[in-house]
């Protein structure tokens, strides 16, 4: 049984070796392994030129088949062991030599044995590999330890996955089926439920993360300033991975995913540009604010973040906002202490709340508009009562945006509204000089808003009414009667139902 699992061993290593075209080479040590599987990942990666990228698949799929039958015949050959162990057999008593020699007769199918090519991997490595796993040159290719060959070919092989898995041009069906097959195969045989548990590496109870440091020092080399263009596939095994990776273990490897990360956010393609923030993103979440601000890191990401502000792509803005969101608590500094002087300018907050509403003012771009008001009410809640500092542009924007129809779903205008209910209650000492423009604008967009009721869908159309009488409500409540003394003549000019219905509910919230 062990001459036939030898065979299979020897034939799932020809397969391999002819991807790369080299002669057949079995190694003896788990490094060994894990040179020749990182030979077939560079192999299979994608270039940058659009032609090359069309062959890749081709590649990929070949690699991944390869790679399969190897770690196919591996467990046989593990499995054997354990039976013949169990058995009393003899024949790992063996020396390396003779079974290598016969393995070569056995697939050369002749009585004379031809020269053993060198292994090229046998020499002990000084690396993770190496002291995972003894060396099996004395035991031979029939007794390989299954797990110290896992435990280093693991992060090359997850790069192979992490390239091909996704849909992208160098892929196709077939090489997205097997890099699939390739990743399920390899959490079966480390008996992991999915790629988080895998990079914690063996001890997953006290999880080091040993398999993605091991994959970080590969995709080292192609994620450097000048190289990364080269390799397309690496920043997508680099975020897939780090995504990966929750609080408190990423701290341990901040200084190796900022740099990349903060690199794909500075390049002009959208699509780099939005992977890089996303990646800022979740080191963000994931990493204690301490460690941000050491070295004076987190105000580097957000002059980063914060020159994305003035592009103007949609899906960049998109992703940068919710970013910038979760970096101000980073950011923030104690209040100075009595007698000191810190001026406005300085707080990263009313940067960009100044920022975003002179983009606002100008801003004629319906898909912009509605990402800037989706997230103006975060930005005034996050600034709390410092934002009268923002007043008078503020109100600006507020009137002028509940002007414009956004469409069905009104986006704009709901968020627009949640936004003034927000500066009322932080802001109502300096609200009544400005209740006359307010409530004019309010009652006109009740007006338009009931006077079509085509316009808009019944949900849509009642969560603009109520949101606007809670805003009037609130007008009241910091003008001391001000505003119901305005409305209750309204009703004998407008006849409209819904109109009267919710100037009446306003009237009587004041009268209560």
């Amino acid at each position: 049984m062990e001459a036939a699992t030898g065979h299979v061993l020897s034939q799932a290593m020809s397969e391999l070796s002819s991807c790369l075209g080299r002669s057949i080479v079995i190694p003896r040590t788990p490094a060994g392994y894990a040179e020749l599987f990182q030979a077939v990942v560079v192999w299979a990666a994608p270039g940058s030129d659009p032609v090359s990228q069309q062959k890749t698949s081709d590649r990929a799929s070949a690699a991944a088949r390869a790679v399969l039958c190897v770690l196919d015949a591996l467990r046989a050959t593990s499995r054997d062991n354990l039976t013949t162990a169990g058995a009393g057999s003899a024949s790992l008593e063996k020396t390396g030599d003779q079974i290598l020699n016969k393995e070569v007769q056995l697939q050369s199918g002749k009585g004379n044995v031809p020269e053993l090519p060198v292994d090229v991997a046998s020499k002990p490595d000084k690396g993770a590999c190496s002291s995972s796993g003894s060396t099996l040159d004395s035991l031979g290719v029939g007794s390989v330890d299954l797990q110290r060959v896992l435990a280093c070919v693991t992060a090359p092989l997850l790069l192979l996955c992490g390239a091909h898995i996704q849909e992208k041009p160098w892929t196709d069906s077939c090489s997205r089926s097997l890099a699939e097959q390739l990743l399920q195969t390899l959490l079966r045989m480390s008996d992991c439920d999915s790629v988080a548990d895998l990079l914690k590496g063996p001890n997953r109870r006290e999880p080091d993360y040993v398999i993605f440091r091991e994959a970080l020092g590969l995709l080292g080399l192609r994620l450097r300033k000048d190289t990364w263009e080269l390799h397309p596939d690496a920043k997508l095994v680099f975020s897939w991975m780090l995504y990966q990776v929750p609080r408190p273990w990423l701290s341990d490897f901040l200084g190796r995913v900022m740099p990349p990360s903060l690199l794909f956010s500075d390049d002009y393609k959208p699509e780099n540009k939005v992977l890089g923030v996303q990646c800022l993103h979740h080191i963000i979440k994931n990493v204690p604010a301490a460690d941000l601000r050491q070295y004076n890191r987190a105000m580097v990401v957000y002059h980063a973040l914060r020159n994305h502000l003035y592009t103007t792509e949609a899906e960049v803005i998109e992703v940068v906002l919710p970013c910038l969101m979760d970096l101000f608590p980073v950011l923030h500094k104690p209040p100075p202490a009595m007698g000191l002087f810190q001026k406005d300018g300085e707080n990263p907050t009313d940067q960009v709340m100044q920022l975003i509403l002179t983009h606002m003012e100008m801003e004629h771009k319906i898909a912009l508009r509605r990402l800037y008001a989706r997230n103006l009410p975060a930005l005034q809640e996050r600034l709390g009562v410092r934002v009268v500092r923002h007043m008078k542009r503020l109100l600006r924007v507020i009137v002028g945006y509940l002007e414009v129809y956004d469409g069905p779903e009104e986006t704009v205008r709901l968020c627009i509204l949640d936004t003034l209910q927000g500066t009322i209650k932080y802001a109502w000492p300096r609200i009544p000089p400005r209740i006359p423009l307010l409530v004019k604008a309010l009652l006109k967009l009740m007006y338009d808003v009931s006077a079509d009721p085509a316009q808009h869908s019944e949900p849509v159309r009642e969560a603009l009414l109520h949101s606007a009488t809670e805003c009037l409500v609130l007008l009241d409540c910091c003008s001391n009667g001000q505003v119901k003394t305005a409305l209750e003549g309204v009703n004998t000019i407008c006849k409209d139902h819904d109109m009267e219905k919710y100037i009446n509910r306003v009237l009587q919230d004041a009268h209560q």
